[in-house]
């Protein structure tokens, strides 16, 4: 024995798949939408280039700077930045990796707009923290090394 309501809804899928038939048949007679030309003009390229051409520079200044400027500090931050992003990555393959990097640049300016004066305030309590860390490390550790000064330079 059928249930009503089953007969109903086969009938009203089998209405739908008639119709959705119908349709395909019908738009096979009717013209296609014109599409437009698609031109970049050669200001657009140019404004966009002058753009990249700024972080690009940006990007090799700070590049410069940790491998030839001498600058400890920032040749720390990049090593252990580095180092963490293999770190993390080592458990994840490459497309879970990507999937959570996905959801969290979608979530977390939404929790930060939520929730942005908790957040500042608990910010700005890791920054005095990691400040008085780093200065207890710079005064016992990194001010003992010997920096080569850029004038001293080797010569056969």
């Amino acid at each position: 024995m059928l249930c009503p309501s089953r007969d109903r809804q086969r009938r009203s899928c089998k209405c739908v798949v008639v119709e959705e038939l119908v349709w395909e048949c019908c738009s096979a007679y009717r013209p296609l939408p014109p599409v437009p030309n698609l031109d970049i003009s050669e200001e657009s390229v140019v404004k966009a280039a002058d753009e990249m051409r700024v972080w690009v520079n940006r990007a090799l200044s700070i590049a410069h700077d940790i491998a030839i400027g001498g600058k400890l500090g920032l040749f720390v931050q990049v090593f252990l930045g580095l180092w963490m992003i293999s770190y993390i990555g080592g458990f994840f393959n490459f497309l879970t990796l990507s999937y959570i990097a996905v959801l969290l640049s979608l979530s977390l300016p939404v929790l930060y707009a939520k929730y942005q004066k908790q957040i500042d305030e608990k910010l700005i309590i890791a920054r005095q923290i990691i400040q008085t860390q780093y200065r207890k490390i710079d005064e016992q550790i990194l001010r003992k090394i010997p920096m080569p000064s850029n004038n001293d330079k080797k010569t056969q």
